[in-house]
């Protein structure tokens, strides 16, 4: 009876301590006196943070049952916690993956959750601070993995490793991505040379150029940012993806029409002494339009696809999501410039 007395580690990729300190067990045939003289003595390491629940355990140590202090206190004080626990138990398993452990206390908003091992023996608890660390690694892995590197390849959470790490390996880790990122910037340098008259008729299309490749790298930047994260906490899945995807389309046209306006609207006052201003504004318009759908959509699709087979989704994403959006927009674009500005080419 008492305070767990063991220190326990909670097994997976990334390990947390978890101490005596942190929470009150006691068997099911104790009283409700002695368990409630067992928190008058509990003395946490961390007031701010402290368990306030009562676990409740068979002589073999194994979970069987749990008590708010709330219900511990306003239990008689001659009745057994058993008479009172709550046997319907939500537990960690002492293998599972921490990020599968954030799901969990995120999604049913628990304060803290009984960690057991494949007996059920109590071995510890997990509390909500315990999970920042977990949020804080992971974000620092999809920031490391959105700039192009393998994160198996470098020190969790230390930039300092790549700093350290020998050229050839710094090469390896950087370049295949570079490299085609540099495939789709030739790519699209092509599509801008199938339109060299229309850019030569109308030298203003050429200053929206990269207003709208930019405009289009920002939003599917955000995207796959989006995605990533999702991906990673298991808030996106094969059961929803799908509604994920049309959500983030339409959010890309409610960006797109904000942000094609502002453009539209940008582009006709600056041309409006000229005949091709509102031509000019039509085109910039459903530029940015397109661009930002685009942008949006692949920004979620390629992520997801990159993940059903096998690849990273962060390192591989940016690239390609940049490849597709550029080349897409261009076209889009400069032939709608050669529709509308005809007469002027």
């Amino acid at each position: 009876m008492g305070a767990a007395e063991n220190t326990a580690e909670f097994h997976a990729d990334r390990v947390f301590e978890i101490t005596d300190d942190e929470y009150v067990a006691v068997t099911q045939e104790t009283f409700v006196g002695p368990a409630i003289e067992e928190f008058r003595h509990f003395e946490p390491i961390d007031d701010e943070t402290t368990v306030y629940y009562l676990y409740v355990t068979d002589n073999s140590g194994r979970l069987v049952g749990v008590m708010s202090l709330r219900e511990l206190l306003n239990a008689p004080e001659d009745d057994v916690v058993e008479e009172h626990m709550h046997t319907d138990l939500v537990t960690i398993d002492a293998d599972a993956d921490p990020e599968y452990a954030a799901d969990e206390m995120a999604e049913r908003d628990f304060p803290a959750l009984p960690v057991v091992d494949t007996d059920d023996v109590l071995i510890g608890v997990l509390r909500t601070d315990d999970m920042l660390d977990v949020v804080e690694e992971e974000a620092t892995e999809d920031i490391m993995k959105s700039a192009g590197f393998s994160f198996a390849d470098v020190e969790s959470s230390r930039s300092s490793a790549i700093l350290e790490s020998s050229i050839p390996k710094i090469l390896r880790l950087r370049l295949p991505w570079l490299i085609v990122a540099l495939a789709g910037g030739l790519l699209a340098g092509g599509v801008i040379e199938q339109f060299e008259d229309t850019l030569e008729a109308v030298v203003a299309l050429a200053f929206f150029v990269p207003v709208i490749m930019d405009m289009g790298g920002n939003v599917g930047t955000q995207a796959s940012t989006i995605f990533v994260r999702g991906l990673a906490l298991g808030h996106i899945d094969d059961r929803n993806a799908m509604r994920h995807f049309a959500r983030e389309g339409l959010i890309g046209l409610l960006i797109g029409l904000i942000i094609g306006g502002i453009g539209a609207g940008a582009a006709y006052v600056w041309q409006i002494d000229e005949p091709y201003a509102f031509e000019l504004a039509a085109v910039v318009f459903v530029g940015l339009v397109t661009v930002c759908v685009v942008a949006s959509v692949v920004g979620y699709v390629i992520p997801w696809i990159m993940n059903k087979l096998g690849f990273d989704p962060a390192a591989a994403s940016d690239p390609l999501i940049t490849t597709v959006k550029d080349i897409t927009a261009l076209l889009i674009y400069f032939g709608l410039a050669a529709v509308l500005l005809s007469e002027l080419i």
